[in-house]
């Protein structure tokens, strides 16, 4: 149940009401157990095509792979040069686990990183971008201020015009960090994680997923100050950006997603993981992470496959001209390796 429209419609008294919030999510968290099961079952014919056989992706999903991993090495580049940790992530991360790549169906890709780091990124990615002429002139980055206004000024919007006649439900404007070549078109989502005080983590378990709705919804409000905001939240769940013993999601990151605090040593310290024949950072215990995401039957293929719309949205982009995109995602990935092979 997406409580946002509803909101919107509702007196301002009420939608700054923090306790009305946190009754109205429980009440939609309490819906939506009931009306989905908490993991998909396991589909015994997808698990033999796709860990038994050789299927491996084709066409423009795999043009859309093999660019966004190019896009991925250049974020890598990036973070080892400036000292920054990061962690492969939700479908990312399980398909490094489970296939060593993308999970075959997937074209995106999404990573986390811890507060300090994430801020110092959001200082020194513009710099990188702006000082090479080909990704200052078809690279976007946005993270937004509110939900019409980029932080960026001097950096071009993913949210464009056609992105946003495409994806016309709000629920594709998000208010993390993502980084993006726009044509073609393929992107990486950024997600802020934080410590969260010992003594705070079951408040944290109990509030987070309200105060997260509480904190995007005030993006609408003409008067809304991301600092101020944010630092009434850390003080309210007990974050931190100094290291504690637990790790956990932060308010303006993902749109509903509600997992609790990890222990820092399933993240802590940082290991390898192999991703596309490419090794890149990942988390200390990532089965264990999994497991919290995707349930027990993580490492199976599910029956409910769900799909992005980046590949038709690409399409798009081209007026359905399928030889012409099919040459600009080979030329950009080109491009976009000879500059990772080359990053000083």
């Amino acid at each position: 149940m997406d409580l946002s429209n509803l909101f919107k419609k509702l007196p301002n008294k009420m939608q700054n009401s923090e306790k009305f919030i946190y009754y109205s999510v429980e009440f939609s968290k309490f819906i939506r157990n009931l009306s989905k099961p908490k993991q998909s079952n396991p589909n015994p014919y997808l698990n033999f095509l796709f860990k038994s056989t050789n299927i491996e992706p084709r066409g423009f999903l795999k043009d859309v792979q093999v660019l966004s991993v190019e896009l991925l090495r250049f974020i890598d580049n990036v973070c080892k040069k400036y000292n920054l940790d990061y962690f492969l992530a939700y479908g990312t991360l399980l398909g490094a686990v489970r296939h060593r790549g993308f999970v075959p169906w997937d074209d995106d890709l999404d990573i986390i990183m811890l507060r300090q780091d994430y801020n110092e990124l959001i200082k020194v990615l513009p710099k990188e971008i702006n000082e090479n002429n080909y990704l200052r002139n078809n690279c976007g980055l946005t993270k937004l201020k509110n939900f019409t206004e980029n932080l960026f000024e001097n950096n071009q919007h993913i949210y464009t015009d056609i992105y946003e006649d495409y994806f016309f439900d709000s629920d594709y404007k998000q208010v993390f960090l993502q980084f993006a070549l726009l044509k073609p078109f393929v992107k990486i989502d950024v997600f802020p994680f934080d410590y969260v005080k010992d003594e705070f983590v079951k408040k944290y378990n109990k509030k987070y997923l309200s105060q997260k709705f509480y904190f995007r919804n005030l993006y609408d409000k003409k008067d809304f100050s991301y600092g101020e905001e944010l630092n009434k939240t850390f003080e309210k769940l007990g974050l931190s950006i100094h290291e504690t013993n637990f790790i956990a999601e932060g308010v303006d990151s993902s749109r509903w997603e509600d997992y609790g605090a990890f222990k820092k040593e399933v993240f802590y310290p940082v290991k390898e993981i192999n991703f596309e024949n490419y090794f890149f950072k990942g988390p200390n215990k990532p089965h264990e992470i999994l497991r919290t995401w995707y349930g027990e039957s993580y490492m199976d293929i599910p029956s409910d496959i769900k799909v992005h719309e980046f590949a038709e949205y690409n399409l798009i982009l081209y007026d359905y001209n399928e030889k012409e995109m099919s040459i600009a995602f080979k030329k950009t990935t080109m491009k976009l390796k000879e500059i990772n092979d080359n990053f000083k």
